[in-house]
Order: C-alpha cells, then sequence, then structure tokens
C-alpha cells in the first residue's frame, strides 16, 4: 500500500489539535503528506457529531471523499473521532463509502493503526523530501493545544461526555513539549483548548502553574486561554491572574455563558445567572487591564419564554461582552434535553438569534468606536503584496475580529514573516472587523524580547 496521506479536518480546535496528533502519528510510522486529498493514499477525515449541521457536514465531507475516492481507486478512506465513536455501527452498515474507522482517544495511534489494517507504508523514495517535511511550519503562527479530554459536567444539550468520556487532564511534561516542539516550527501563540478548561488538575493553580513554566520556552509570544466555563473555578483564576507575573497570557476570557435566563440555565442543567456572570465578568475585566470577553448563547431550548429573551438581552446590556457567538438548539440522542416538550416553533428561534445580533452589532458599533486611534501590539496573520492581517491580544484567530492594514498608507514597515509582533494604531471598522495602520518602528520579529 502507498504511503501518502491526508487529513480533513472538520469541526472546533480541539479537533484541529486532535488532527495534530493524528500527523504526528503518521509520520513517525513512515507515512508522507499529501498537498490535497486526490494526491494522496489515504484520506483520513477528522469528524464532528456535536450538533446536527456538523453531522450533515461529515456526512457530506463522506460522500465527497467517496467521489474523490473514485479518481483514485486504490486510496482508503478513513473515518476518524467523534462521529465514529457515536455511530459506530451506522459508519459500519450504512457508510459503505468508509473503508477504516476509529474513534476519539486513539490519534496518537494513527498511523500504528493504519499499518496494521493495511501493513505498513512503501519504503521511501530517496530522491524525494524527508518522510519530515510535514512538520515544517504551515504558516500559521497559532495553534490549539489541547489540556485534558472528556467532560464531567451533564449539560442537558450536550453529548460530548458520551463519546469523549469523563474527564482527563493530560500530563504537564506532554504538554509543555508539544508547545517546544510547536515553537521550533514557527508557532508564536498556543490557544489551550479543552471540553472544561477550568477542571485542569483540579484546581485553577494548577493551570497558573502550567502558565508560569509555559513562559520559559523563549519563542512563545502568546498564550490563549479558551472555554473557561463561568463558575467559582473561573473566579478562583481570575483572583489568581496577576498580569505582571504572566505577561504573555493575553487578555482574553472565553466564557460561554449559554444563556441569561436562570430559569432556562437550570433547565438546561447548567450553573450560573445573569447576575452571576455579571460579576464575574466585572472581576475579570477589574483584574485585567485591556480585557476583553467572548461568550456564547443557546438559543431555542425548549421552554425558552419570551421573559427567558429578555434575561438575555438584559444581559447584553449589562456585560456588553466583545464578541458573541449565537447558536439553535439542537436536540441531540443520549441527551437528557433530547425529547423534552416545547419545543419552538421553526423559524422562531432564528428570529431570536436575528434580533439578538443585531442588539449585539448596536453594541459593538460602541466598542469599536472607542478603540479607534488606540495603539495595540498585534500578531501578523497574514501578508500579501499591498497589506497585512494581524490581531489583537484581544482577538482569538479564526473566530474574532481582525485588522486589515493596507501598506501604502502604513507608515511601518513590512513585516518578513508571520508572527512578528506589530504596534498597530485603529483608524476604522467594518461590522466586525477593523482597519489601521503601524506605528512607526513598530514591527518586532517573533521570537525577541518585545514590549507587552
Amino acid at each position: 500500500m502507498g504511503r501518502s496521506f491526508f487529513i480533513t479536518t472538520l469541526g472546533c480546535p480541539k479537533n484541529a489539535a486532535d488532527s495534530r496528533q493524528m500527523h504526528r502519528s503518521l509520520l513517525r510510522e513512515g507515512y508522507e503528506p499529501a498537498d490535497s486529498p486526490y494526491t494522496a493514499d489515504y484520506h483520513l477525515i477528522n469528524s464532528c457529531s456535536f450538533i446536527e449541521s456538523a453531522r450533515e457536514e461529515t456526512i457530506q465531507t463522506i460522500l465527497e471523499g467517496a467521489e474523490i475516492k473514485q479518481e483514485h481507486p486504490d486510496q482508503k478512506l478513513v473515518l476518524v473521532g467523534c462521529f465514529t465513536e457515536r455511530y459506530q455501527a451506522a459508519v459500519k452498515d450504512e457508510l459503505p463509502e468508509v473503508d477504516f474507522s476509529f474513534g476519539t482517544g486513539l490519534y496518537h495511534r494513527t498511523g500504528e493503526l493504519i499499518s496494521e489494517q493495511y501493513g505498513p507504508p512503501a519504503l521511501h523514495d530517496p530522491l524525494q523530501p524527508s518522510v519530515f517535511s510535514g512538520m515544517e511550519f504551515d504558516g500559521q503562527a497559532y495553534a490549539p493545544v489541547k489540556l485534558s479530554e472528556g467532560c464531567d459536567r451533564k449539560c442537558a444539550f450536550c453529548a460530548i461526555p458520551s463519546f469523549r468520556g469523563s474527564f482527563r487532564s493530560r500530563q504537564e511534561s506532554e504538554i509543555l513539549e508539544e508547545i517546544q516542539d510547536l515553537t521550533a516550527e514557527g508557532v508564536r501563540e498556543v490557544c489551550l483548548v479543552s471540553q472544561d478548561t477550568n477542571a485542569f488538575g483540579g484546581n485553577p493553580q494548577k493551570i497558573l502553574d502550567l502558565i508560569s513554566r509555559m513562559h520559559e520556552i523563549q519563542d512563545l509570544s502568546w498564550i490563549r486561554l479558551l472555554y473557561m466555563y463561568p463558575d467559582a473555578r473561573t473566579r478562583r483564576f481570575l483572583e489568581g491572574w496577576n498580569p505582571a507575573d504572566l505577561p504573555r497570557l493575553v487578555p482574553y476570557l472565553e466564557s460561554p455563558v449559554q444563556h441569561a435566563s436562570a430559569r432556562m440555565l437550570k433547565a438546561m442543567n447548567r450553573a450560573g445567572s445573569r447576575q452571576q456572570f455579571a460579576e464575574l465578568f466585572a472581576l475579570a475585566r477589574d483584574r485585567i487591564p485591556g480585557l476583553e470577553i467572548r461568550t456564547s448563547l443557546l438559543l431555542g431550548f425548549p421552554g425558552e419564554s419570551a421573559s427567558d429573551i429578555e434575561e438575555v438581552h438584559a444581559f447584553l446590556d449589562e456585560c456588553r461582552p466583545e464578541k458573541l457567538a449565537l447558536f439553535a438548539y439542537s436536540p441531540e440522542e443520549g441527551t437528557t434535553g433530547f425529547d423534552l416538550p416545547g419545543m419552538p416553533e421553526p423559524g422562531k428561534t432564528t428570529d431570536i438569534i436575528n434580533e439578538v445580533r443585531d442588539h449585539h452589532l448596536a453594541l459593538l458599533k460602541d466598542i469599536h468606536l472607542s478603540r479607534q486611534g488606540q495603539i495595540y501590539e498585534c500578531m501578523v496573520d497574514e501578508i500579501s503584496d499591498d497589506g497585512m492581517v494581524v490581531r489583537r491580544k484581544q482577538d482569538a484567530p479564526e473566530v474574532d475580529e481582525v485588522i486589515h492594514i493596507d501598506l501604502d498608507s502604513s507608515a511601518g514597515s513590512p513585516a518578513t514573516e508571520v508572527g512578528d509582533l506589530a504596534q498597530v494604531k485603529i483608524t476604522g471598522f467594518f461590522e466586525y472587523d477593523m482597519s489601521g495602520e503601524l506605528v512607526a518602528s513598530g514591527l518586532s520579529p517573533a521570537g525577541r524580547e518585545k514590549p507587552v
């Protein structure tokens, strides 16, 4: 059998981290990365099954993979991850397009499993690039790194514990080694992800201690925490976070409240209330200068009423989160919310989401106005002949705002590498993104000492 592989990743940043494990495992076993699924001997799909739309995307991707196989008859289509873990029997019985599949928790053994199934890869052609060429920097200055796997919370809408298992923290040494490898490849920002980040080590101080050790990694510029459940653990984390001691930990809090109505939160088997969230976010902003907040709301849960939506609007006015993700409830098999009565009329949730989004956009306009003229330290994400795209510390990659810079009107010199840090002045804004200009002498090569 051949030796080349291509990984298609679906879903969230946690899946991206799992795909990186798969990639490394395949390299260790002697496989080589292909440029596209059309040229690969093995096309691996790292699937997602979190909500209905994710399952539909997985099935569509499998069907597209089957079409690619028709042009490459010897190719093997391999399905990996959440979808397989959750629907093992259905994958075998109803998706004959899939040649081989395995679930979560085996990403680090991908190369071994492929070799066991199909035999070891063909011998490497010495005239071709090294099998380790795929470990070179792929152009992104950021990467997700998992702190843990699984979740012990029992949210009524979430099926993740059923196929990701109970919560398990990774070993600190393993996490640090992964980050060191990433920075050696050119990564300058790590986004620490998991299903339940603040549960790492069973104590918020463990997260702070780990982040402190990350500061010893020379070429790491920014550290970003994602998915901090809005509860007492996150409060204790914030109380222990001293920005002067952890200068590379960016001023950013992602904490998904999911709703603002105490009644709906109880129905969702979630902790908190609008008042508690307001107090938590006020504490974060008070302790961490320049901090911005990203949260999410899940709307359309069974039994949701007009008064519950009023609580959502009141939450927005009181807490003014700079970033907001909105989702419509999707009944999930195996959850306590699956067959609850009181689902809203078709289309009603979409209307509510649009109203909430419009409310947030009105708030965001004022937030943008307050940023105009301010100077921020930014990381360069993209460079072209006539401009660049950068991000502030307050913006996570791929989900938050970016700043577009026209180099013709910029006072500074073009950056030489993705991952450089730049001092950028905000000059305008669009609906979400911003425009800006480099401040003279504002570029700092990645990996050197630079102003915070």
